[in-house]
């Protein structure tokens, strides 16, 4: 008898079922299939792959001795900084074949394009990005755009440049980048056209805070906005008796028009998601055939993954269907009634107003966090941008690709037109908007916003009950004492250590700086609002190294009342200036912080050979655990350390210089006699930080390590009883973004 009801209720689902199996194959065929092409691609230039894990620890050494001779095609226009250009390669000989690398070119030649296949001699290896809450996962997203490795060409002069084509996408970026390099506002009219985000660093600040970067980004709203616009004006300029044809002509067109402009974005993965969806609704609209929203999001998602099966790492995907999903509620709830202007117009605004609020909420639970400006911005400038910015936009697009004599002077009223969204931008990058709830767990959040739901939907007890709950589970979280918390950023190979306390914090060392790339601003201002510190109240940096000291300018911007203590200011450094007349020198400062102890002190004054060894050192002494910041002292400046203060010990230390094999002595870790060591270092790094013989000594010494290589950012939770510890990558679930690691959990209270 339960047989005939189970095959029943398995054929009610059959389609359900196919779909998982397919989507399940299709995936693990294609992970299956970039990782054996990656490893064959790495197995050809004979570079040897050496991933270490131990107890102690990784340092995710990837040695690239070698080179590998690869053949391509650059599909993107080069982008070019102070020393070298970076390009785009897709491969058409070899293992690769048809995957992409991505490749910096030191003394790149001047004529470098794209359409030129040229044949490289580069050392490579595997894609590594920071991992930090709320950053870009550089490896989900190198799997999504079928990028197998990153590398350097390394031997510039032996390159051989086989053919050339001309790429017709890249000409028009560079005429539309003619046309508007005198606008103001030409960053923001490039994004929306061709999508590239040529920003400066307020722009993306301003963006962020502003809660409008979907709209920066070429996705669902712009696809819709071109299809609903040409399908508008094809209904009153081609018109066709036949209503099976007409609906035909109509849409295809209309769709057509659509997907054009997404190949002018270069067909960017949030303009693949909308094309495909837009594709559903319109087989669907010209086979009239009828399904309810639900049926249509189901099919929408369904569509998705089965076409491209890594949709399913990317945050952005799960925003978009849940965006969707919401508007396809909303307009479930609409009366099905025809409504006049004044009505549909406030209608419009309405349906803007729940659907910030929800996103307002899900970013909570994506991101920890929302920003207060998030409900004024899209209120304001979806709008605006959709209805009359925008549009405006496509008519001077399309004015400039016709060559149309008047197309200049579209130019300059798109510009004048964009120029209110520019002043916003402008003006939220300088506030502090950024609503974090660091201590509220994201589950608890999505209960409230399903809860609400619910309640707005049945007005039922139960949905009245979860948002009693939820809100009450908020409430205390929010006005419950916070623990303190050590942070050790993840900014690749250089430091950025963030003491906080509620609010407020102390940041020691900002993070490195190379050429036009500043962690400081890509990392370490992005962490500190994502953790909700509104008021840094100082800034250590250590010595006067790039890697340490990045963009510290930019935190004195941000922070006015921020009190910089260095010693940098004594030091001959070719980028002084007046901006540190008020920094306190690190000479044996002591102050009590929020009930913590704080000291500081640097080799200074005693002979040193080096300035890693005058590096400000920092002691931390919170809820009676102990913690070192040495800098990058050398073994010989942990020498004078120990026989200055030959009491010194430490529960968690940091360790020196990186891990590098001249610091992080044996007898110094031994004096120390910590419990958990921290290192910062960037994964793949040619320096191999933590050194091995450092790794050795922390397992003689039983001291269990975690790196930021391998951990990400690593968060320490910081009570009289206990320390939690929270490596970043550890709390990600998918495995593509997990590295060797150790444990290291819970440090009891053993003093």
């Amino acid at each position: 008898m339960l047989v005939p009801i189970l095959l029943c209720a398995i054929w009610r689902r059959i389609y359900f079922i196919v779909g998982a199996i397919v989507f399940i194959s299709l995936w693990l065929l294609q992970t299956n299939q970039y990782y054996t092409t990656q490893l064959q691609l790495v197995a050809s230039s004979n570079i040897s792959s050496v991933i270490i894990g131990s107890s102690t620890g990784t340092n995710g050494t990837f040695k690239s001795s070698s080179t590998s001779t690869i053949t391509g095609t650059i599909i993107e226009a080069p982008k070019s900084y102070l020393d070298y250009s970076q390009i785009l390669l897709l491969l058409d000989e070899g293992p690769g074949k048809g995957y992409r690398v991505r490749l910096n070119w030191p003394a790149a030649p001047l004529n470098l394009d794209s359409g030129q296949r040229w044949q490289l001699q580069a050392r490579l290896k595997p894609i590594a990005g920071v991992a930090n809450p709320g950053s870009i996962n550089r490896e989900s997203h190198a799997m999504l755009q079928r990028v197998l490795l990153q590398g350097t060409v390394s031997t510039p002069l032996t390159a051989k440049m086989l053919s050339s084509q001309f790429m017709l996408r890249p000409y028009l970026i560079k005429q539309l980048t003619q046309a508007t390099s005198e606008l103001a506002t030409a960053p923001l009219l490039l994004a929306l056209t061709v999508g590239e985000r040529q920003f400066n660093q307020q722009l993306w600040q301003g963006l962020q805070l502003s809660a409008l970067t979907h709209l920066m980004a070429i996705s669902g709203l712009h696809i819709g906005l071109v299809f609903i616009w040409c399908l508008w004006l094809l209904k009153r300029v081609v018109t066709i008796d036949n209503v099976s044809t007409r609906l035909i002509v109509h849409y295809s067109l209309a769709f057509i028009y659509a997907l054009l402009y997404a190949w002018l974005a270069g067909f960017a993965i949030p303009t693949i998601r909308a094309s495909v969806a837009l594709l559903v609704l319109v087989i669907c609209k010209i086979q009239r055939r009828s399904f309810s929203y639900l049926q249509y999001w189901l099919i929408i998602v369904a569509s998705l993954l089965l076409i491209e099966p890594f949709f399913v790492i990317s945050i952005g995907f799960w925003l978009s269907i849940l965006a969707v999903a919401i508007i396809f509620l909303l307009l479930w709830q609409q009366p099905k009634i025809a409504l006049g202007w004044r009505s549909k117009l406030l209608l419009f605004f309405r349906f803007h107003l729940y659907l910030t609020l929800i996103m307002s909420l899900l970013s909570v639970v994506f991101f920890n966090g929302s920003s207060l400006l998030a409900l004024v911005s899209n209120l304001i400038f979806v709008p605006f941008a959709s209805l009359l910015a925008i549009p405006i936009l496509f008519i001077t697009l399309l004015a400039e690709l016709l060559q149309l004599p008047f197309a200049t002077s579209l130019w300059h009223l798109t510009d004048w037109i964009f120029t209110p969204l520019l002043i916003w931008l402008q003006w939220c990058s300088q506030q502090h908007s950024w609503w974090a709830w660091p201590s509220v767990n994201g589950f608890t959040i999505l209960v409230l916003v399903l809860a609400l739901t619910l309640l707005w939907l049945t007005r039922s007890r139960l949905a009245m009950l979860l948002t009693v709950f939820a809100s009450a589970v908020i409430a205390i979280s929010l006005f419950s004492a916070s623990p303190w918390r050590l942070h050790v950023i993840d900014v690749g190979q250089g430091l950025a250590v963030l003491i906080q306390k509620g609010q407020q914090g102390i940041l020691y060392d900002v993070g490195p700086r190379y050429n036009n790339y500043s962690a400081t601003a890509a990392q370490v201002l992005p962490f500190i609002r994502q953790t909700g510190i509104r008021q840094l109240d100082y800034m250590v940096l250590s010595h006067n190294d790039s890697d340490h000291t990045g963009d510290w300018r930019l935190l004195q911007q941000q922070y006015p009342q921020l009190q910089l203590i260095s010693n940098i200011a004594d030091n001959d450094i070719s980028d002084n200036d007046n901006a540190v007349n008020s920094t306190l020198a690190c000479d044996n400062i002591g102050f009590d912080y929020h009930g913590a102890d704080i000291q500081l002190f640097s080799l200074s004054n005693t002979i040193v050979s080096s300035k890693n060894d005058s590096s400000c050192i920092m002691l931390l002494d919170i809820a009676g655990w102990r913690i070192l910041l040495p800098g990058d002292i050398s073994a010989r400046g942990e020498r004078l350390l120990l026989s200055r203060y030959p009491e010194l010990t430490a529960d968690i230390v940091l360790l020196a210089h990186h891990g590098s094999a001249n610091s992080s002595d044996y007898a110094f870790l031994h004096r120390l006699a910590p419990q958990l060591a921290l290192n910062s270092a960037s994964l793949y790094n040619r320096h191999q930080h933590p050194a091995t013989a450092v790794r050795q000594r922390l397992t003689m010494l039983g001291i269990p390590l975690l790196n930021t290589a391998t951990s990400g950012a690593i968060s320490l939770d910081i009570r009289p009883n206990n320390v939690q510890v929270w490596p970043f990558r550890q709390q990600r679930l998918p495995y593509w973004q997990q590295k060797p690691h150790s444990n290291a959990e819970t440090l009891a209270a053993t003093r």
